[in-house]
């Protein structure tokens, strides 16, 4: 696992332990309202007593989202030798990463407004704590936020190079290849040519040959045969 791969993991247990204190600070200090008709603010009260739950569920499964997108991360990385494999991992991360970029942080926008809001207007016990607490987990979603934009910018560079390098591998393969019909049809050339050389020199040395044999001096016997003569 690379640093970037394991700042995104702390990043992420970081948030959820925030989430975790949140919760626990909010949780207590649930009141009942009284037997008596409801006010507005009472009933605003309720309404944030059901939601804050929900919201806070809702943090928890972005949380463990998260988690498994870091699983998934860790799992590309480990199928990296095959190279078709790798493209095919590579795209679906990034999709996952613009997926949750576009997804689970929108949510964890949401609900971080929520809270807020609920502490504005007092339906949400504000201290320094839960405003402490609030700004930590406004942090760590900015955090998550840019590490995911950079395993998806990383992602897109690498599948970038890959292409990359599959084209000079095409292009030398290319290069290396040899045509066999033009390579068959310069052999025949040649072998016709040999042919007609040896036919045409061939004839000019019988022709040779045949002069060369008119035009031998007399013999030894030739000669005797006159000067007995």
């Amino acid at each position: 696992m690379t640093d970037r791969d394991e700042d995104l993991a702390d990043a992420v247990r970081e948030l959820a332990e925030t989430i975790d204190e949140l919760r626990a600070e909010l949780e207590p200090r649930r009141r009942r309202p009284p037997l008596r008709p409801p006010t507005p603010r009472e009933l605003l009260r309720v309404a944030d007593d059901i939601a804050i739950p929900a919201a806070l569920a809702v943090l928890k499964a972005n949380v463990r989202a998260l988690e498994a997108f870091q699983r998934g991360i860790e799992l590309v990385r480990t199928e990296r030798e095959a190279r078709e494999r790798t493209k095919t991992a590579a795209k679906s991360t990034e999709r996952r990463a613009k997926k949750l970029r576009e997804t689970t942080v929108s949510q964890l926008d949401t609900v971080l407004s929520e809270l807020q809001r609920g502490v504005s207007e007092g339906s949400v016990p504000a201290d320094e704590r839960v405003a402490d607490l609030l700004e930590e987990a406004r942090t760590l979603r900015d955090d998550v936020d840019r590490r995911l934009q950079e395993v998806a910018e990383r992602t897109e560079a690498n599948e970038a190079h890959s292409i990359e390098i599959d084209g000079e591998d095409g292009e030398s393969d290319a290069a290396g290849e040899v045509d066999v019909d033009a390579v068959d049809e310069s052999n025949v050339d040649v072998d016709a040519e040999l042919e007609t050389l040896k036919d045409q020199f061939g004839d000019d040395d019988d022709d040779q040959s045949a002069e060369n044999d008119g035009d031998e001096p007399p013999t030894d016997d030739g000669d005797a045969d006159d000067a007995d003569g």
